[in-house]
């Protein structure tokens, strides 16, 4: 018995002395590791940053790039098309002087003066940063960004080392089209290569060569361990495994609500738009839900929304995404809240294999008279003060293709509070499962509105009264709120300083008339060159898209300009008689069709926001009025 016991504490004690070995093996490795790897972090750390910055930029980069491009490709064609050289490079000068990250620009007529291929290459000066011209004296005929630019819409060449500049780049190049669509020009845009970070590499590489011996050193570790603890060892690994999933989903929800929460605007009051206050809040009811709320300010209008996906959770997160990025887009260019609706309905209708659907309210509040157009698809209707907002309640969206959602309108008065919010406020429960309802919400409504509190502190009183009421009670559903207090402005055409009127008939070779009128208004205005150079390109591309599409065949009719300037604004309302045509309505244009085959719009409504400060469209008593605004800085 003796011999057995003696035996048993023997293998206990030649397993301890192993464990021990075995541990304290792997606790030098690992602090042989753990000090070499922390001089080479301390170091890498600082260049990953950089690096990683560097690489989001890339794609940021290229984006702007290539819209940049696209922007110019409508004016050039036109300014080739009209043999106006000098106003073509000035054109492409100035363009290279908004540019950071564009160090040049290549222009290459298909057939020069004398029939064949002809090219300038206009680059900002490495010392002054001011565009210099120079003749293209080499075949580029040869070049890729040549070759493969005139046949397709769009061509990003390989790295290569530039003739003029002791730098790599690479050139985005599209061709350039004339009215009946045919190519005069290939339009490159040259883009400097980034170094790679030489030092990181370097670092990278001596942790690699490092890391082979500490991970031989585990191993034998590893190995010794496992002939002892095995069991043990593939029960905290499947420990740790599950742990590690666990954490990893934490981690990936807790990305996820601050990637939805950061696609939210900030609610808070508009400075640049003194006439309405607006603030908002958003709680959901797990880590992400299906609530959402937006509001843009395009042409001085308030474009806002409001909305609540069916279900909760990542679902209802991935089509809230969707719905808010559809919401944004539709109102660059459209202005009428029922048609963004539609639109976004059509989209999310098509393929709803889940069959998910969205109660949405979309509105359109014009800040200078207080107009509001709106529509509702399904949603809980706003109340306007003390009194429910009257909306027909439509289907929700992504139930119905092609619905034809009812449009209407009313007028904000001033001091009046407009208030949205979703199912999550009034169907807020408590312990006892008892409603928040209705005749809460209403009497937190009555107070504010009684006290004519600031939609901030609207929204807060209506939060605190919900959690009072909830209290320890877990939340059932997303809760999302938003307030707005419209304040119309007083009258300010007492401040109007100057007004000119032209009058133009419908022939575009009477724009001619157009840029020495603009040019003396803007030095009226003491406007700075590069501004009055915007002011044209805008305003002669209003009028020109006017001549064609309002008045097609060549019809006979005029257009009227007339120009005002007061202290803040220089303003050019552009009137016709001919039929509906909203530019800022158009949807991007497709480059590969020809000049005929486009829709009526695109690009030219883009150069004309670049220039422009506001644009605005409106349907008066049978006339098209296009309202374009520059805020003046005198130069």
């Amino acid at each position: 018995m003796e011999m057995k016991t003696t035996k048993l504490t023997t293998r206990l004690s030649s397993i301890a002395v192993l464990i021990v070995a075995a541990l304290l093996l792997e606790l030098t490795t690992a602090m042989q590791y753990f000090s070499t790897r922390t001089g080479i972090t301390r170091q890498m750390v600082e260049m990953a940053h950089r690096d990683l910055s560097e690489s989001d930029r890339t794609a940021e980069l290229k984006r702007e790039v290539e819209l940049t491009v696209a922007q110019m490709l409508p004016t050039l064609g036109r300014l080739t098309s009209q043999l106006a050289s000098d106003s073509l490079h000035l054109y492409i000068d100035e363009i290279l002087g908004q540019q950071d990250e564009i160090v040049g620009f290549d222009f290459c007529l298909v057939k020069g003066k004398n029939g064949k291929p002809d090219g300038i290459y206009i680059y900002k000066d490495d010392k002054t940063g001011a565009p210099t011209e120079h003749h293209i004296d080499f075949d580029f005929t040869k070049r890729s960004w040549y070759q493969e630019g005139i046949k397709c819409d769009g061509f990003w060449s390989e790295p290569y080392m530039s003739n003029y500049k002791v730098i790599l780049m690479c050139t985005y190049s599209r061709p350039v089209r004339d009215a009946e669509g045919q190519i005069v020009a290939i339009l490159g845009a040259d883009v400097p290569m980034r170094d790679v970070s030489a030092l990181a590499s370097q670092l990278f590489e001596d942790q690699q060569r490092s890391l082979l011996p500490i991970v031989l050193l585990h191993g034998l570790g590893l190995l010794l361990l496992a002939f002892i603890i095995v069991r043990s060892v593939r029960s905290i690994r499947r420990l740790q495994v599950v742990g590690a999933e666990k954490e990893r989903i934490a981690n990936e929800l807790s990305i996820a609500s601050r990637i939805q929460q950061a696609m939210l605007p900030k609610a808070a009051p508009l400075p640049e738009h003194g006439n309405v206050e607006l603030s908002a809040a958003l709680t959901p009811a797990r880590e992400v839900g299906g609530d959402f709320y937006d509001f843009v300010v395009r042409d001085e209008k308030l474009f806002f929304c409001i909305g609540d996906v069916s279900g909760k959770g990542v679902p209802a997160a991935l089509v809230m995404a969707m719905a808010i990025s559809a919401f944004r887009m539709m109102s660059e260019h459209e202005s009428a809240p029922e048609r963004i609706i539609a639109q976004i309905n059509n989209s999310m209708a098509r393929d709803n294999d889940y069959n998910m659907f969205i109660t949405l309210f979309i509105g359109v509040l014009d800040l200078k008279t207080g107009k509001l157009l709106y529509s509702n698809a399904g949603h809980k209707p706003p109340m306007i003060d003390k009194q429910p907002l009257p909306v027909t309640p439509n289907l929700p969206v992504g139930i119905l293709p092609e619905f034809d959602f009812a449009l209407q309108e009313t007028t904000i008065k001033k001091g009046s509070t407009l208030f949205l919010y979703t199912d999550g406020l009034t169907e807020a429960e408590n312990e006892t499962h008892e409603l928040f309802g209705l005749e809460r919400m209403q009497a937190i409504i009555d107070s504010a509105v009684q006290e004519e509190v600031s939609p901030e502190v609207f929204i807060d009183r209506m939060t605190e009264a919900v959690h009072d009421f909830v209290g320890e009670t877990e939340q059932s559903d997303d809760l999302t709120m938003l307030a707005l207090r419209y304040q119309s402005k007083q009258d300010c055409t007492a401040d109007i300083e100057l007004q000119h009127h032209l009058t133009l008939p419908c022939d575009v070779a009477q724009t001619t008339r157009l840029g020495e009128w603009i040019e003396g208004i803007c030095e009226t205005a003491s406007l700075s060159a590069s501004a009055t150079m915007q002011i044209n390109l805008a305003i002669e591309e209003a009028v020109v898209n006017v001549m064609k599409y309002a008045y097609p065949d060549n019809s006979n009719g005029e257009v009227q300009i007339d120009a005002s300037i007061d202290h803040e604004w220089l303003k050019f309302i552009i009137t016709d008689a001919g039929r509906p045509f909203d530019p800022t309505t158009s949807d991007d244009v497709d480059t590969s069709l020809s000049a005929e085959e486009r829709n009526i719009g695109g690009l030219g409504i883009h150069l004309m926001r670049k220039m422009m400060d506001s644009i605005n469209y409106e349907r008066i008593d049978g006339h098209n009025v296009l309202t374009m605004g520059k805020k003046i800085v005198k130069g």
